[in-house]
């Protein structure tokens, strides 16, 4: 019967008394000896070792064996100490996924069409003192038009060179914000089909990133029940039916997908409840695996079907 011992030095199979049987030397090296620890390199070698050796439960004391292959114990601490900072790091890095990446970028993209609109609407008035008549409903079409100044008689007020240019500039920044807005939609789209193929292809990228943002992540969504997924986002409906008995809300930003807003109202709760259970599943598949399962969009088109039929 075997021992074994896990230390940055290597990998030790001991017989009694002491006696060193079998082992894997690692690189002086703390970054490399550090991605081997955190990795799966000892359980390799352990379920190697264990086919040749009967293996005692449990591991023995790394500092025990820094006299069996010669190390002071000062030199064995230094670098283990050194190792032990390399694998925080790593282990730092690899609990911040880039699904903390869509939580950023949606949550600009909210901030931006916040933004968007507030200087909207106060182009819109600002201009409207100057050209009250003009009614063009399409943003970028009015703001071109700002920025051209071409208008006919008006019963607006005149604007002197430096109201203008003013008014110009703004529409301008305004139209810039447009442009921008369009990068960062088909920057996360991009981004969402790498971090969660098949959410996106059952949500769509906005949809599917605000589900990881209001989850909190990729691995707390992938954790939630199909019934939770359902009413994300309507928490505070939620809330007052808990608290005054008010009627449970059907669904929360999921009302955002175009079948189920689209659907009549009726059939909005139950098409919310598959659609949620679908999402539960792609979620799923995205946190662990990340391989594409086609099935699920089949499914969920086909039900839609039966639903709305």
């Amino acid at each position: 019967m075997v021992k074994l011992a896990k230390t940055p030095f290597g990998f030790f199979a001991i017989e009694e008394p002491n006696q060193i049987v079998e082992m894997k030397e690692l690189p002086r090296n703390a970054k490399e000896v550090a991605k081997l620890l955190t990795g799966d390199a000892f359980e390799k070698w352990k379920e190697k070792i264990s086919k040749k050796y009967e293996v005692e439960a449990g591991l023995m004391d790394p500092l025990q064996v820094a006299s069996l292959i010669g190390v002071k114990r000062k030199e064995f601490l230094e670098f283990t100490r050194k190792v032990e900072l390399e694998a925080a790091r790593i282990q730092l890095k690899g609990a911040i996924g880039k699904d903390y990446i869509v939580i950023q970028a949606v949550s600009g993209l909210d901030d931006l069409n916040k933004s968007i609109n507030i200087m909207l609407n106060r182009i819109r008035e600002w201009y409207g003192l100057h050209h009250p008549e003009l009614k063009e409903e399409n943003h970028e079409k009015f703001l071109r038009m700002v920025v051209e100044g071409k208008r006919r008689e008006s019963m607006g007020i005149e604007l002197s060179e430096a109201d203008r240019k003013a008014m110009v500039n703004t529409a301008k920044t305004i139209l810039e914000m447009f442009k921008t807005k369009e990068k960062l939609e088909k920057y996360l789209e991009k981004l969402m089909r790498e971090v969660a193929p098949n959410l996106t292809a059952l949500a769509g990228p906005n949809l599917g990133a605000r589900l990881i943002e209001r989850a909190g992540s990729l691995k707390n969504l992938a954790e939630l029940p199909a019934s939770t997924i359902q009413v994300l986002g309507a928490e505070r409906s939620l809330f007052k039916h808990l608290q005054k008995g008010t009627p449970s809300p059907k669904h929360g930003v999921i009302f955002q997908h175009p079948v189920v807003n689209r659907a009549p109202k009726s059939k909005r709760g139950k098409l919310a409840r598959t659609l949620a259970a679908k999402l539960a599943l792609a979620a799923r598949v995205d946190y662990y695996s990340k391989e594409v399962k086609p099935f699920l969009v089949k499914e969920w088109e086909e039900r839609v079907k039966e639903v709305l039929s």
